[in-house]
């Protein structure tokens, strides 16, 4: 009687627990490893701020500087790593990134830092080998005419790594990146936020709203500030919120603040959004603010569009494991009643 009352309960918490490491098995796959190589930016003569780890260049007009960095490979075996120049810009929902394009970047930034600066072609697929040490170069030629505030980019490096065998699709890359800061002849220059627009998008697959304010100075804002609210009145009233907190806006570039409307779909009409921003001028930090509020409409065929390739709400597969867990219990107690009925 008991080994059977022992085997009706472990079979249930097997069935049980079998669900419960089925619906978990898409997290066991992970994987730390350690960079195989590091980079330090070497000295410049032209560099204005020892004290910092990026390039912070004071360049005259017209004259060309060379500027280098150290790569050192850590490793046992040879190692190939890419570099390149990219231009800065501001990610959406706050922060800087950097490209190597210069498409899409605002229309206020008249000279990006690709445009200028050129590293060694040699220097642009790195193979070295065990515990190499290797020193790099490029080169950045200031524009003739005067350039006010700041041209902003990185010096980044990218090893490629890709994991094989036992079907694993694992892939990752090592990668590093240096600032480079370029001062204009005039560099004291103060940021500008402008409102741009207010659309429907997607974001991060969900309908939303997008609200565009632009920089259109070249001074990088930090310590940044925002809180976007977009409201709508009349029948299908709703109002949502994005903040955003110790951010950063990259000098001449757009800043768009996304709001997302989760599973719920966007309606069409008239819409309000309130932005407020804050921050500092990276030259003095001094404080500064911005507020905009404006009015738009939305209209049915655009939200149509939207809703139709946002993700759905997914069904919730715990309700089915807790529905099934239940009833197996419940089986189990009637058993476990009539074994005890029957033989005790």
């Amino acid at each position: 009687m008991v080994s059977k009352i022992r085997g009706l309960v472990l079979g249930v918490f097997l069935i049980i627990a079998g669900f419960i490491i089925s619906s978990k098995a898409t997290f066991a796959a992970t994987q730390t490893q350690n960079a195989d190589f590091e980079i330090q930016r070497l000295p410049a003569d032209t560099q204005v701020n020892n004290d910092v780890k990026y390039f912070d260049l004071k360049i005259d007009p017209g004259k060309t500087a060379t500027i280098k960095m150290r790569i050192q490979n850590f490793t046992d075996h040879k190692i190939t790593v890419k570099s390149d120049i990219g231009n800065s810009f501001t990610q959406v929902g706050g922060g800087i990134d950097f490209t190597t394009s210069i498409k899409n970047l605002d229309s206020s930034l008249k000279v990006p830092l690709t445009k200028i600066t050129n590293i060694a072609p040699t220097d642009r697929v790195l193979r070295l080998g065990p515990n190499e040490t290797r020193d790099i170069s490029a080169t950045v030629k200031m524009p003739t005419e005067h350039t006010r505030g700041q041209i902003y980019g990185d010096w980044h490096f990218i090893e490629y790594l890709n994991s094989k065998g036992s079907g694993s699709a694992i892939s990752s890359n090592y990668a590093y990146a240096v600032g480079i800061v370029l001062r204009g002849t005039n560099y004291k220059v103060y940021p500008e936020l402008k409102y741009d627009q207010t659309k429907a998008i997607l974001y991060k697959k969900h309908s939303g709203m997008g609200i565009d304010l632009r920089n259109t100075q070249p001074m990088m804002i930090q310590n940044v500030t925002a809180q976007a609210v977009v409201s709508k009145a009349g029948v299908f009233a709703s109002k949502h919120v994005f903040n955003v907190t110790d951010s950063k806006i990259a000098p001449n570039s757009k800043f768009t603040l996304p709001i997302t409307w989760s599973y719920d779909q966007l309606k069409p009409g008239k819409y309000t959004v309130n932005v407020q921003v804050k921050g500092e001028s990276d030259w003095n930090h001094l404080p500064m603010s911005w507020h905009f509020k404006k009015t738009f409409t939305v209209k049915k065929a655009t939200v149509a569009k939207i809703n139709e390739n946002a993700l759905k709400q997914p069904k919730n597969k715990w309700l089915y494991v807790s529905v099934a867990s239940g009833v197996l219990l419940v089986i189990a107690s009637v058993e476990l009643l009539k074994l005890l009925s029957s033989g005790v």
